[in-house]
């Protein structure tokens, strides 16, 4: 018997400020169908994006001016393959804006 090609759901690495945000962000991510990772503080983001294979990483809005600027550096020379999506708008919004940035993702259950 053949095993069957599974593709694997858009994965995002979900950065944030406040934890309860970053828990409810991902939440709504998983439920469209999408594979979340999440985290607080810099060094956290540059270690996972070093040791992981992310599609798209998300920067809400309260993650300081500086820290973006070195997650896009970061990317740009590191993983241009990653596309950044900055979210400056409240949690309900968010699930539209990610599929409209990524608008060839692949989510589970809907591959």
């Amino acid at each position: 018997m053949q095993a069957e090609q599974i593709d694997k759901a858009t994965r995002i690495l979900v950065i944030g400020k406040h934890d309860y945000i970053l828990e409810k962000v991902e939440s709504i991510l998983r439920n469209g169908g999408f594979e979340t990772d999440g985290a607080l503080e810099e060094d956290a983001v540059v270690k996972m994006l070093m040791q992981n294979d992310f599609d798209a990483l998300l920067i809400g809005g309260g993650v300081s001016p500086h820290s973006r600027i070195s997650f896009l550096e970061y990317i740009q020379s590191n993983k241009p393959h990653i596309r950044v999506i900055e979210h400056f708008g409240g949690p309900a919004t968010i699930l539209d804006e990610v599929r409209q940035a990524l608008p060839t993702a692949k989510v589970m259950g809907h591959l």
